[in-house]
This record gives C-alpha cells, structure tokens and sequence, in this order.
C-alpha cells in the first residue's frame, strides 16, 4: 500500500474505495473513540487537530482537485480553534455542498446552526452512537426502496 504524500490528508491509497470520514475533535480520547467506531464501520478516517486544519484538509475537495476524498462524513467540534464547526458547517451550506455533519457541542448548548437532514448536533457523550448510526446508514447500499442520499 502506497500513502498519499499529502500531510493533510494521511490516507492509504488503497482506502480510496472506501467512504471518507473527516474528524475535528480537540478530545484526543473522544476523537479515538469516533474513529474506531468509523473504522470498524469501514471507513477511511482523516482525523485533524483543528477546524483550521479541516478546512485545510477539504479545501482540495471544494474545488474539484482531490474530489477522490470527498467526505462522506464530517464530525467536528461546534467549538473549534480557527474555525468553529458551526462556521464550517454554515460555509457549505452557503456553497450548496451537503455533506452529512455531526457537531460536537456542550450540553445544552444553542448553536447559530440548525439540524436538518444533513446535520446533527449531539454532545460528546452522544457522539459515538449518532456517528456509528450515520455510518451504517452510509454504508448501506442504495436499493429502489430507499432514494440515494
């Protein structure tokens, strides 16, 4: 297996097959756990320290010259240093780009976000569970019976 040379994006060449997951979570130990649960789900995981060093890492993404690393899942801190999940999340939207967002905010926190189909909003306890959830629902091939998503 060949590993891309890319510093932001750390991912095996032979992973490209598989669906991408970005995570921005400050809790080193909380961020293990996201990525075990999307590893054992078959994903390939792209984890950042920061949502500065997200955008970074998908900015490739945004303009069409990595479109191979198209996340299929986003979990980041609603709280971010350099780029808060909140902005991140808010910023694709604006820019019609729909990739499913899971936001780590504190208990009971108001957020200037919405959920909607494509963004949750749990607490880190939450996490793990509405993660695991959105992967297997990912990884589930489309049927007739269920329109792509």
């Amino acid at each position: 297996m060949h590993t891309s040379t890319n510093a932001t994006n750390p991912i095996e060449s032979g992973d490209r097959g598989r669906p991408v997951a970005y995570v921005a979570m400050q809790d080193r130990a909380a961020r293990q756990r996201i990525v075990d649960v999307l590893g054992r789900a078959g994903w390939a995981v792209i984890p950042q320290p920061s949502g500065f060093h997200l955008i970074q890492a998908i900015a490739g993404v945004i303009d069409g010259r990595q479109p191979w690393l198209r996340p299929g899942l986003i979990v980041v801190d609603a709280r971010s240093r350099g780029c808060a999940g909140t902005t991140i999340a808010a910023g694709l939207r604006d820019l019609g780009i729909t990739i499913p967002i899971v936001l780590i905010a504190a208990p009971g926190e108001t957020l200037p976000v919405s959920p909607d189909r494509t963004l949750r909003i749990v607490d880190s306890a939450s996490a793990e569970q509405t993660v695991a959830e959105l992967a297997a629902i990912a990884a589930r091939p489309v049927s007739e019976d269920r329109p792509a998503a």
